[in-house]
């Protein structure tokens, strides 16, 4: 069912898409994770990368985990978010997905001593959002680690998982900070940034 934003407000779109993923089941959300799992790997984009960038999934998002596996798996260098201090992330080196273990928020992360990877060395960012616009935008969850982050790697290649549900036909409010992605990739299709 399609999600509708009834406010240009960044909370209370924030709200609404939360309230509408709780009632989402885990099937429900594993065969759209499936879909756009399949679409990003069979992207020239990702093919050809060979240094990844790619968010650690919590419970209620697209997973993430058979990603990050088959990049390993394929000899690319991955690379995933640490929290750092607060507002701030860094991207860690991993070989393996049992270098996860439970960080700041619950999410997923590897500990200190995994290896930094500057954000010039990244050839593609795969990020998370709560909803998404057609101009690229995306909302998070309000915390702007990703978008100061982000702002650090120039103009790697960024690509935003998201449901067709929670992507806008209309801009999603924004501030200057934000920073917008190249691609968003949904269970239905690629849409490139306009």
């Amino acid at each position: 069912m399609p999600l509708l934003f009834v406010m240009n407000d960044k909370a209370v779109i924030r709200k609404q898409i939360l309230q509408q993923r709780a009632l989402e089941t885990p099937l429900e959300r594993s065969i759209r994770a499936q879909m756009i799992t399949q679409t990003l790997l069979s992207l020239p984009v990702y093919q050809q990368a060979k240094t990844v960038f790619c968010y650690c999934s919590t419970e209620f998002e697209l997973r993430t985990d058979e990603i990050l596996a088959f990049t390993l798996a394929h000899g690319k260098t991955l690379c995933v978010p640490r929290c750092e201090a607060p507002g701030e992330m860094t991207a860690r080196r991993i070989r393996t997905l049992d270098a996860l273990c439970a960080g700041r928020f619950g999410i997923r992360e590897p500990d200190d001593s995994a290896p930094i990877v500057m954000q010039g060395q990244i050839d593609l960012c795969i990020v998370p959002c709560l909803a998404a616009d057609l101009s690229g935008y995306r909302l998070g969850y309000g915390g702007g680690y990703y978008d100061r982050f982000l702002a650090r790697a120039g103009n790697v290649c960024k690509i935003a998982l998201c449901t067709e549900d929670c992507l806008r036909r209309v801009p999603l409010p924004r501030e200057k900070t934000d920073i917008p992605c190249h691609y968003i990739l949904t269970e239905r299709q690629v849409h490139k940034a306009r």
